[in-house]
């Protein structure tokens, strides 16, 4: 579904007073930006790289990355999605290891420990959401760095690391009681680790924009992409399931993580799903017919929709809108558990909680 470029910069515009950007980098003279030579700035020796480097904490307007960068460049960097909701970063310490993971699979050094990470984001939230905000939505990312302009990643000087703490919202408030409709990309398929691994969050989504185009004049909301074989593997920004009834059993399947990202908030249901007694499943051959059909409940997941019912797939119809009850029953079980010290953090912890959190 198109949206107008003046309705986006609106949008955009709106989500300013909650926006806040952690930014740190190496300092070289004369290439990084000045930015980074605000007195509030933080500088100090990086042991990683044996380069001085600066951080700190910017309104969204005063940041800025260099036009070198092999992020903006290439693509070359990695990225996480992070909720926070009533001032409860959600799986703060399973996005961050994420994180940390696809880093090491493209050999970027963080400059950080995992606390320190930790202990950025949740000051961050704290700024971004300050004493009334509830809500809101991480970007932490981290990119080779400020290199020359040809490709090679040998070339680049240091990370670049950046989070951004604002709003999201993928889809319409009240979609989420009437559902959404999904396309299906057939022409575009999903990369799989041969080419690019769906499960290291690289930057380069470029596989997941050319299923969006193809399917942009649809009107649909989201798109299901399918594997080189064509079993569905996961939707351009969400992963997938069907709940139902077997044999008096409820059961839950999702295609299996082959060529998907295995989804944090996946994850998490599907552990909601066995605490409540569903069978579940991760199939690596599921079709679209499987998706189908009356009793079949389908619903997208992720960090920023969290859960979406989706009540069309090219036009046929999947379970209507008044018969979701097992979904219902995920969802709720889903929302207990997020308020769970062990699933997430309180950014108005007192000093000392975040060692509980990490089990340090």
């Amino acid at each position: 579904m198109r949206t107008t470029p003046t309705k986006v910069a609106q949008e955009l515009i709106n989500s300013i007073t909650r926006t806040r950007v952690f930014l740190s980098m190496p300092y070289i003279e004369g290439i990084t930006p000045v930015c980074m030579e605000a007195p509030h700035v933080r500088s100090f020796n990086d042991n990683t790289c044996g380069l001085e480097r600066r951080d700190g904490f910017f309104a969204l307007c005063e940041a800025g990355l260099s036009p070198l960068d092999h992020g903006n460049l290439y693509g070359d960097a990695v990225f996480e999605g992070i909720r926070v909701d009533n001032r409860r970063v959600l799986m703060l310490k399973e996005h961050v290891d994420r994180w940390l993971t696809s880093a090491q699979k493209l050999e970027i050094v963080f400059p950080y420990s995992r606390r320190e990470l930790c202990e950025i984001i949740v000051e961050l939230s704290r700024q971004a959401l300050g004493k009334e905000g509830t809500s809101g939505y991480l970007r932490p990312v981290l990119t080779r760095g400020i290199g020359n302009l040809g490709v090679n990643p040998a070339k680049c000087v240091a990370p670049t690391l950046y989070i951004v703490c604002s709003t999201i919202s993928l889809y319409p408030r009240e979609r989420y009681e009437r559902g959404i409709d999904v396309t299906v990309a057939r022409k575009i398929r999903r990369n799989d680790a041969r080419f690019l691994d769906p499960n290291i969050k690289t930057n380069n989504y470029l596989n997941n924009v050319f299923a969006l185009l193809e399917t942009q004049h649809s009107g649909s909301l989201e798109t299901i992409m399918l594997t080189s074989d064509g079993y569905v593997a996961e939707a351009t920004a969400d992963n997938i399931f069907v709940a139902e009834m077997v044999d008096g059993t409820p059961t839950l399947k999702c295609p299996a993580p082959q060529y998907a990202l295995v989804g944090l908030t996946r994850t998490l249901v599907l552990d909601c799903a066995r605490r409540l007694g569903f069978k579940t499943f991760e199939d690596p051959h599921m079709l679209i017919s499987d998706f189908i059909g009356p009793g079949r409940e389908v619903f997208i997941t992720g960090t920023a929709c969290g859960m979406m019912p989706v009540t069309h797939i090219d036009g046929l119809e999947t379970a209507d809108s008044a018969h979701r009850t097992l979904m219902h029953q995920l969802w709720n079980a889903v929302q207990e558990r997020s308020t769970d010290n062990a699933v997430s953090f309180d950014i108005d912890a007192p000093k000392g909680a975040l060692n509980d959190y990490l089990n340090i």
